[in-house]
């Protein structure tokens, strides 16, 4: 059965999410989770996430910017 989806607050997504100027609508965090492993994540206000485990906190970003510009270009227009 389908749920119906909540759009998230904008306010409460940037505080966890704070780097919200690469994707239009997407808010991505880096973290050091053990010496040399850097996880980012990114969260649009519809809940999809994304999220990649690398060697360097850049690499982490851009290939999550790179998962978030495919999903974008996969979804219907509009």
């Amino acid at each position: 059965m389908k749920r119906p989806v909540s759009k998230l607050d904008e306010a409460l997504v940037r505080r966890t999410h704070p780097i919200a100027d690469r994707v239009p609508g997407w808010f991505f965090r880096v973290e050091e989770r053990s010496p040399g492993q850097w996880y980012a994540e990114g969260i649009d206000l519809w809940g999809r996430k994304v999220a990649i485990t690398a060697d360097d906190d850049e690499r982490a970003l851009s290939t999550c910017i790179a998962d978030v510009q495919e999903i974008k270009r996969r979804l219907p227009p509009g």
